[in-house]
């Protein structure tokens, strides 16, 4: 039996056309290898403390911010670890800022480094993930 795919991206993370998605808008630095970018997050985005962004928002936004640097270097992959580091808690409706670093790639494995600050540099989240290559999807 033939499995049919939509091929619209609805990502949670990055797509614009998914209404219920974080919308994130991320760049990407050729030269330095690095993805960047910045969203205030909403209410509906909060966790159990009062005026604070959930914690899997946070994992969710430093792996994809990873993910960007894979596709920007056309890496067909899947995340196989994400390892989050959270420092201090994320306010919804503030700025929050996004970047990812290339670390090395070992035959198959991307590793990558991500970082998630507020509007005065403090650092909030820290990520490391593992990504492994996977044959495209027809």
């Amino acid at each position: 039996m033939a499995v049919l795919r939509n091929k619209k991206d609805l990502s949670f993370g990055t797509s614009p056309d998914n209404p219920d998605g974080l919308k994130l808008n991320l760049s990407y630095d050729e030269d330095t290898k690095t993805a960047y970018g910045e969203i205030t997050l909403s209410e509906n985005m909060q966790g159990h403390q009062a005026d604070c962004v959930h914690p899997g928002i946070i994992s969710t936004m430093l792996d994809e911010v990873m993910m960007k640097i894979n596709q920007a270097m056309n890496l067909e992959v899947q995340t196989g670890e994400l390892t989050v580091r959270y420092l201090q808690l994320a306010r919804v409706n503030e700025p929050l800022y996004l970047r990812g670093y290339f670390v090395k790639k070992n035959k198959k494995v991307i590793e990558n480094r991500a970082e998630l600050e507020d509007d005065i540099g403090k650092i909030i989240a820290r990520a490391k993930g593992k990504y492994i290559e996977v044959d495209p999807l027809d």
